[in-house]
């Protein structure tokens, strides 16, 4: 599926996301049209309420767009099964949720190590990789903490990690360094 950094990774033609009530339809994302090559960084800004985490939503295959089509490297994604798409979004796309959306019951290292783990990978290397990502976000001292015992810029680090941690080759962050200081954020 990856292709070289010239390839066309995402493409969105004619997006809209909408709800319907009985008497009128209103729109969250209208006629959206987007394209991204592998190896680009692209930054979606608008004010609160705008769609900016519908459309990372849809992007991540998360959510489902009203009408359109997207492709993820020339795969219509808009044409495939819910298991096709949970099976693309678990493989290439790490999601940093602007929520965190951390398991409380795992700690730490048992919330970074999930995605990776529900792939079938050997425990062992989870274990590593996941301890790997957490020292490089300052938290490997807090590997057996729970995510109620953590700070708001923590838990974020905590929720990168964890989006890191199966070499996506998609990363879409909904306000990844809202929780975090201006040095730990760069």
């Amino acid at each position: 599926m990856p292709g070289t950094t010239d390839t066309l990774m995402i493409k969105l033609k004619n997006i809209d996301k909408f709800i319907d009530t009985r008497f009128q339809r209103t729109f969250i994302l209208k006629s959206i049209d987007l394209e991204v090559q592998q190896g680009e960084f692209v930054t979606l800004m608008g004010p609160s309420g705008a769609g900016k985490s519908t459309l990372m939503n849809i992007i991540g295959m998360l959510d489902e767009p009203s009408a359109g089509e997207y492709f993820f490297f020339d795969e219509p994604v808009h044409k495939m099964k819910e298991r096709q798409k949970s099976d693309m979004h678990k493989n290439y796309i790490g999601f940093i949720f602007q929520a965190f959306n951390l398991i409380p019951t795992l700690s730490v290292l048992e919330n970074v190590m999930l995605p990776l783990e529900l792939s079938g990978r050997p425990s062992s290397v989870v274990r590593q990789r996941a301890q790997a990502l957490l020292d490089q976000v300052g938290l490997s001292h807090r590997i057996d903490a729970f995510p109620d015992r953590l700070s708001g810029g923590e838990q974020q680090r905590v929720a990168i990690a964890r989006a890191l941690i199966n070499d996506p080759l998609v990363v879409l962050a909904d306000e990844p360094t809202g929780n975090l200081d201006y040095d730990t954020g760069k």
